[in-house]
């Protein structure tokens, strides 16, 4: 590679040149500050030139010269400029038994702990990400400071070495007893570390993410003192203990003057609080006073310390969580700073709707000038590949673009660190490289939304290494596949996580405190989603025994939609076996197959709960035996897909479902929904 450049090359610049070595090309590099902030306009003539302003419009458009050399491709002229500027991942991140995260709980936050404080990950990691062009790291922790930082009023806050508990964990969903005295008693030592060398761990693992263009960020649920129990200062899980209200305070401004390159802190108000001496998760029920222990904690230690350091640039993002909008701002109505707030856009579920209404109130009642960062939330695919760019493309063109500071995806069930769930790969890769297409779909299309799908084609056939035939059909077939969830999704809502997971048609009953199984007694009462145009089952019933218009999409349409994905995938699936012996194609077309299976169970069964609930209605037999019909069509693909499950993937405790999740354990109760809808 010849290169020119009129700029300093910087560590950004560097990263990207390195994926261009093997080629034999011209390069020009010259700064323009007129162009806006990692944008870049490339011309193509006896060089190809880059002009940018910012180190991050350098790197994304030198990585974007390479991607087109890597594919074969023409070079030709363009200018690009972010459709988001702030694209992230949510990363709930387990780092210690004794400072655990809302995942903590499970099986991949348990074997994670010991890979979030190896820098070997977190390069890998970050590298992956400045690749697909996510500029943001959002890390989601319970009780991150003893596990970060020195705390100088609180000296013996703070925990040495990184341990795992040998005990199993029981997990509660408000996040308290993750872990408990027999926890503590049961500790086992995965890396020697002292405090010290945790801080100059994390100040180098974000000095690396400043040299791909990411900035990061640390949030925290309110109100949870893991880490500090053996310290004897007094701090209490009480937000009216003033010792508590001084360490919080004092810990936030300890974690912005250790961590320098630090982008900002995020809270929830209310998680672990009480009103009036009892536990609530009613927004109506906290008034300005319990917003206030956040805004008197880490609202006020932030803003003072910006009052003393003007330069530092540092973001507060408030989580529109069991909180009024009106309190927030009445509460930072006199804030330092930048402040800016968070919505969950999708609520659990972002493969639903693309066009999700659940925050049109609330934009309605904001500010005009308050930026908002949407919390996306993938609760839906922890087994299964997932690929379609066009729903991608869709769900982003509908997001509130010109008042967003970004988003930040991930999981709460999850843990997206290395990936333990594969049964037939001891490497354990990376979740995001697992599900790569996935993060590169929502990576390159948030930063460049005019891409379109010859480039996502060319990448699945430069990486698997396919001819031209077999790349459309693969594409195509895992598009299908990937809109069937989402399609489901708009019919069989939950708001939550822990309410619905359709890799596994389960739910965790809080009532009963058990995993039970989504049977047609569910599917005949679950609403549709929220704020949606579409009809629920029930709402279908009813029109039909009323002989009524239904005015709402029928879930009727959305099953003919699902046959219709399934049908077409599995005819491309004919054509796609044994067309490669590549490990990454035949996984791929595994999870395919899985999901095409998964998509005519939900099908046939939603099809069994519509006929099912007009006979409830109406007592017409000519229904109940409709559904009957339709449940035993369901029920061998049920069976397939579970074992094909469980041979592909070990079951997981999963967090948020308080309890391992093995689809095969469902294939009684599947079954017993013939008998139910007998009755």
């Amino acid at each position: 590679m010849n290169l020119v450049h009129q700029i300093e090359i910087t560590e950004p610049i560097r990263f990207a040149l390195s994926k261009m070595e093997a080629y034999e090309i011209a390069l020009e590099l010259a700064r323009k500050e007129e162009i806006a902030a990692q944008a870049y306009k490339r011309t193509v003539g006896e060089a190809i030139r880059i002009e940018a302003s910012d180190d991050a419009g350098f790197m994304y458009g030198i990585l974007d010269i390479g991607d087109m050399l890597r594919k074969g491709e023409s070079i030709t002229d363009a200018e690009v400029t972010p459709y988001l500027t702030n694209r992230g991942i949510k990363f709930n991140i387990p780092l210690d038994a004794r400072c655990p995260s809302y995942s903590d709980a499970s099986t991949s936050a348990g074997k994670n702990i010991a890979n979030v404080w190896d820098k070997e990950f977190w390069h890998e990691y970050l590298d992956r990400m400045a690749e697909n062009k996510y500029n943001v790291l959002s890390l989601w922790n319970l009780s991150p400071f003893p596990a970060m930082v020195r705390i100088p009023e609180f000296p013996n806050a703070y925990i040495d070495d990184v341990k795992v508990s040998a005990r199993s964990f029981k997990a509660k969903l408000s996040g308290k007893d993750i872990f408990d005295s027999d926890h503590a008693e049961n500790l086992v030592t995965v890396k020697k570390m002292t405090i010290d060398e945790k801080i100059a761990f994390w100040q180098e693992i974000m000095e690396y993410a400043k040299k791909r263009c990411i900035r990061v960020f640390l949030f925290c649920w309110n109100v949870f003192v893991y880490g500090t129990e053996g310290s004897g200062h007094g701090i209490e899980e009480d937000q009216n203990n003033p010792i508590t209200r001084k360490y919080y305070y004092a810990a936030v401004q300890a974690m912005m003057d250790t961590y320098p390159l630090l982008a900002g802190i995020g809270v929830s108000t209310g998680e672990n609080m009480t009103y009036n001496g009892r536990d609530t998760d009613d927004a109506e029920s906290f008034s300005s006073t319990d917003v206030g222990f956040v805004a008197e904690t880490y609202g006020a230690a932030i803003s003072d310390y910006v009052k003393k350091h003007p330069e530092r640039d540092f973001t507060f993002i408030h989580r529109m969580l069991m909180v009024r909008y009106d309190r927030i701002m009445e509460a930072y109505q006199n804030f330092s700073g930048n402040f800016e707030i968070s919505f969950k856009y999708s609520q659990a579920h972002m493969y639903s709707s693309t066009k999700p209404n659940f925050i049109g109130e609330f934009l309605e009642e904001k500010a005009p000038d308050v930026k908002v960062w949407l919390t996306v939330r993938n609760d839906d695919y922890y087994m299964y590949r997932w690929g379609s760019p066009d729903f991608a493309r869709k769900y982003l063109a509908n997001m509130p673009v010109s008042c967003l500071a970004g988003f930040y995806m991930g999981a709460d069930g999850y843990t997206w660190g290395r990936d333990y769930m594969m049964r037939d790969d001891d490497t354990h890769p990376l979740f995001i490289d697992k599900m790569w297409y996935m993060f590169k779909i929502w990576g390159q299309l948030s930063y460049n939304n005019k891409l379109d799908d010859q480039y996502f084609k060319d990448e699945i056939r430069v990486r698997i290494g396919l001819d031209d035939k077999t790349t459309e059909r693969l594409f195509d077939a895992w598009d299908e596949v990937s809109n069937i969830i989402p399609d489901f999704n708009c019919v069989h809502w939950h708001d939550f996580d822990f309410q619905w997971y359709p890799e596994g048609c389960c739910m965790y009953r809080v009532d009963m405190d058990k995993i039970t199984f989504a049977n047609i007694n569910e599917f005949v009462s679950c609403e549709a989603i929220t704020f949606g145009e579409h009809a629920s089952v029930m709402e279908y019933a009813k029109s039909v025994v009323n002989k009524e218009t239904l005015t709402k999409i029928s879930p009727k349409v959305q099953t003919t939609s699902m046959f219709a994905h399934a049908n077409r995938a599995e005819e491309l699936l004919e054509q796609l076996h044994g067309m490669s012996s590549a490990p990454e194609f035949e996984k791929i077309i595994y999870d395919i197959e899985a999901l095409k299976t998964l998509g005519y169970y939900f099908a046939w069964k939603e099809e069994a709960a519509m006929a099912l609930a007009i006979y409830r209605l109406n007592q017409d037999r000519k229904y109940q035996e409709e559904a009957v019909e339709k449940l035993k069509k369901a029920l061998p693909y049920w069976k397939k897909y579970s074992k094909m499950s469980v041979e592909a993937n070990i079951p997981q405790v999963l967090t948020r479902y308080c309890g391992k999740v093995d689809v095969q354990d469902f294939d009684e109760q599947a079954e017993m929904d013939i008998l139910l809808a007998g009755e």
